[in-house]
């Protein structure tokens, strides 16, 4: 009996490929071709091997979410694996360069001959690009790929973390102007790569031909859009384009435009502004950002070979939104929350359920089934009246909440995520997952830069992981770019909120909501931090505590009010069976002082952002002078 083989596989840089992102666009984009690519692996390996080859990633009905790390039951070569996957990336490359060249051929012919006839480019029959060398490279040097073969899985997947920690990736030497986004890669325009001689080279026309390139561009993608959506709407285009007009604030040329939906005016005026939501002509972008953000476009999405449509299916065009209104920003000026979050140590889990080689097999796909169906779960029940989920692969999920006066709405979600969302599966049913999860929340002014806000969604993630994980950090996100944050865990985080009694209207046994002006707890920590009574103790914190929140089921103190067993072995302050503590545990095993200050804190802060995000009245968001 021959020996089981077990195949692993997954490809690099996977967080650097999707962490430089402006638009929300750039997200999307980015994570769905990362799918794209790990799913057209597992469909290689399933070609070869058959159905049941793929043990992980599970399958189901989408691409989107598919996880980078493969593991396969049987002998799938890594030049199978490595082949599966370049064919993969080439084809979406290709199809962007050639949807690009061919709508931009008349720019492209006019500024051809001009580089040929002051010759910084040789001309030939096939009328070569000065980019095409670029495109190449990033077709074959982007990615680094990693394949190993074991006896067992849990080999497996440990040689695949070992062989991934040994880098062996050489990055692509750029000549040319920089992206105004990473500032390492060239600007993608036809221009890439001409050879101009130092004294020749004029920056300033340079910079002119990118503009304009990036302009017509724009216009471009922007009439795709437009055309995409019009063909859903071939009854009444008259009708759609006014009701796009409105949208996007186009003002109409006359009434004749509302009965003729050929106007050219009209049309050009919509396709600037549906063109901005992709590719502004300020933006520069390199050819990765410009492949993130073409990929969206259902134009090109067509183009891309499916294996999936040669079955006849259209999955990847069904996994597109029609619109892209859910992950656009929107022009507001009020504020918005906005999420981030992903299962606390699914690695180590995976670990542990692998062991044993009679059931690993099962286990792993068994786990990987429950959380690719919990993140398409998540993507499909989120109330679409109250925000949008941006994506959900597995355990790994961001979402966005609408603009409103204060984050009333997103806080109760937030209240009731772990038990009536993380442990729900398809129709509410109750389904416990073995990893617990760590979110971060960011309420956000609509003057912060939307990339700096999902930077700050990722950051405040890693927060509430090395605060103790299993909880939620909370941020807030001022247009100055300070901000306060505050973690919670889950249990703890509706007993905060329900539970604040008001100093001046205080109910012995449950708050009203009414009566939950935290201003005066507000007022209160800022008054005896000026006056340093947090300092060298933690008898005002914890009895400031007890004043101000209680029980809201029982009307009782949330913290035990002897000071002495505050720190003590079972103190609420520390993880107790299955329920996580306040503070890290690291912390049990401090020093009193550390631990005395870690409280302080967490209480401070507690004022400071429940002032902002718990108050059931409308509070102007003002900057703090103590935000970080």
């Amino acid at each position: 009996m021959a020996e089981p083989v077990f195949t692993a596989i997954t490809f690099s840089p996977v967080t650097e490929f999707i962490e430089k992102t402006r638009k929300l666009r750039d997200l999307y984009g980015s994570s769905f071709i990362l799918s794209y690519l790990a799913d057209s692996v597992c469909g290689a390996a399933r070609q070869a091997l058959g159905e049941d080859a793929v043990i992980s990633p599970a399958r189901i009905n989408i691409r989107m979410g598919t996880p980078d790390q493969i593991v396969i039951q049987g002998d799938f070569t890594e030049a199978q694996a490595r082949a599966a996957f370049l064919q993969a990336w080439g084809q979406i490359m290709d199809a962007c360069r050639a949807w690009v060249c061919t709508e931009r051929q008349e720019w492209i012919d006019n500024h051809y001959k001009q580089w040929v006839q002051a010759r910084s480019w040789p001309d030939s029959p096939a009328h070569t690009l000065p980019w095409d060398r670029d495109w190449q490279q990033w077709k074959t040097h982007a990615w680094e790929f990693f394949w190993v073969q074991r006896p067992s899985i849990s080999e497996a997947l440990a040689a695949i973390v070992e062989e991934e920690s040994d880098r062996d990736w050489v990055g692509i030497n750029w000549v040319g102007e920089s992206s105004t986004l990473s500032g390492a890669d060239a600007i993608a325009w036809p221009g890439l790569g001409l050879n101009i001689a130092p004294k020749r080279r004029s920056m300033a026309e340079a910079d002119q031909q990118i503009r304009s390139f990036f302009e017509v561009l724009n216009q471009k993608i922007g009439a795709a859009i437009l055309e995409d959506d019009l063909a859903n709407f071939r009854q009444d285009p008259a009708a759609r384009l006014r009701t796009l007009a409105t949208r996007y604030e186009v003002g109409l040329p006359g009434a004749e435009a509302a009965d003729h939906p050929e106007h050219s005016t009209l049309r050009k005026k919509l396709a600037e502004a549906l063109g901005e939501a992709i590719v502004t002509h300020r933006e520069q972008l390199s050819i990765p950002e410009l492949t993130k953000r073409l990929f969206t476009l259902r134009t090109v999405a067509r183009t891309i070979p499916d294996l999936a449509r040669q079955r006849g299916d259209d999955s990847l065009l069904e996994e597109l939104p029609k619109s892209f209104k859910e992950v656009n920003l929107w022009k507001t000026d009020l504020p918005m929350g906005w999420f981030r979050g992903d299962g606390d140590r699914a690695g180590h889990h995976i670990r542990d359920i692998t062991q044993n080689p009679a059931t690993a097999a099962q286990n792993l796909s068994g786990f990987s089934h429950q959380m690719r169906r919990w993140g398409k779960g998540l993507k499909d029940s989120f109330d679409q009246n109250q925000g949008r989920i941006v994506f959900a692969g597995g355990d790994d999920f961001l979402g966005v909440f609408h603009p409103a006066e204060n984050p009333g709405q997103a806080i109760a979600w937030l209240c009731r995520f772990k038990e009536n969302v993380w442990h729900r599966g398809d129709g509410g049913i109750e389904d416990i997952k073995p990893v617990t999860p760590s979110v971060g929340f960011v309420w956000a002014s609509s003057q912060v830069p939307q990339r700096d806000i999902l930077q700050h969604c990722e950051l405040a993630e890693q927060t509430a992981k090395h605060s103790g994980r299993d909880r939620l950090c909370l941020r807030v996100l001022f247009s100055s770019g300070t901000y306060l944050e505050w973690t919670c865990p889950w249990w703890l985080l509706p007993k905060i909120v329900g539970g604040y009694c008001d100093r001046h209207a205080r109910s012995p046994h449950r708050p009203h909501p009414k009566h939950q002006n935290w201003t005066h707890l507000y007022n209160d920590v800022a008054t005896l931090k000026a006056r340093h009574g947090f300092r060298g103790n933690h008898q005002v914190a914890l009895a400031l505590f007890n004043l101000y929140f209680v029980d809201p089921d029982t009307g009782e103190a949330l913290l035990e009010g002897n000071p002495e067993a505050l720190f003590g072995a079972h103190s609420l302050l520390w993880t107790q069976d299955s329920q996580s503590g306040i503070l890290s545990d690291d912390l049990k095993d401090a020093g009193l002082d550390q631990q005395q200050a870690a409280f302080n804190a967490w209480v401070i802060a507690l004022a400071e952002v429940g002032f902002h995000l718990f108050n059931p009245t409308d509070q102007t968001q003002a900057d703090h002078r103590t935000a970080a």
